[in-house]
């Protein structure tokens, strides 16, 4: 018999075919019709293997994750978890979701910060980021799930909903809040990497997001409070790589124009 375990945060799922509630099998998370989706030895479960349709395209690659933890590791991206930790902590959320987790990094901070124990669960498109992430962080739950589509929660389930440079899906962000829950929106403003966006050619960000995101949480969730953060640094210039490769950038820069003066970190 299998060894595998859920892990607490794998409750709040359930089914993606009946969205009826899961029960632990032999190394599986098995729903009341009998439907079965593996756990994989690392700990994380896979709720797009039975999709009669493909998930739509997206998720980060090996060599993205490789970069994002290399850049986040060094804690450049910190405020973020400690700004949500710090506006939510009071209502003491305890189940908490991350939807776009890729490394599994926010999630972490985030539940380190939040009083009392904390439940997490994260889903991405990406199985290597559900891979790296289960492997590297034991007591976080995580799924693999298209965030376009209905996700594989169950209503009303979760006090915090987290989404950090990731797709942005309001409906189902709303459906699986519980009432009086909070919603954690970061995504990068006007002024990200503008040092070095002229330099390498890096997309510029929509100065309507902001607008946009403000608008769709009044609608779906409830009137939003804003906070910008700046953070000014002085990277090695393998760290300046990682920044530019770990995300969108990493599809339109040929990385070997990042070559000139980027060796290993001292």
């Amino acid at each position: 018999m299998s060894s595998l375990q859920p892990r607490p945060g794998h409750w709040l799922l359930r089914c993606p075919l009946c969205k009826t509630g899961f029960a632990a099998g032999a190394g599986a998370l098995v729903c009341q019709n009998g439907h079965s989706f593996d756990l994989a030895r690392q700990g994380y479960v896979n709720l797009l293997s039975c999709r009669r349709r493909p998930p739509a395209a997206g998720g980060d690659a090996k060599t993205q994750l490789r970069d994002r933890a290399q850049f986040l590791d060094a804690g450049h991206l910190d405020a973020i978890a400690g700004t949500i930790a710090a506006h939510v902590e009071r209502s003491s959320p305890k189940n908490v979701l991350d939807a776009g987790c890729g490394t599994g990094h926010h999630l972490a901070r985030i539940a380190a910060r939040l009083p009392g124990t904390v439940i997490g669960l994260g889903l991405d498109i990406s199985k290597d980021a559900a891979r790296q992430a289960a492997r590297h962080w034991p007591t976080p739950a995580f799924a693999v799930a298209d965030l376009w589509r209905e996700w594989p929660v169950h209503d009303a389930a979760v006090d915090l909903v987290v989404s950090v440079f990731a797709p942005k899906n309001f409906a189902e962000m709303a459906r699986v809040l519980r009432p009086g829950g909070w919603l954690g929106l970061a995504y990068p403003g006007p002024e990200h990497l503008i040092e070095i966006r002229g330099r390498f050619a890096l997309l510029r960000q929509h100065t309507e997001s902001s607008r946009r995101y403000a608008e769709m949480t009044a609608r779906f969730i409830g009137p939003p409070s804003s906070v910008q953060l700046h953070h000014h640094a002085v990277l090695h210039p393998a760290i300046v790589r990682a920044a530019i490769l770990m995300g969108p950038n990493a599809h339109h820069v040929d990385p070997t124009d990042l070559d000139v003066g980027c060796g290993p970190s001292p």
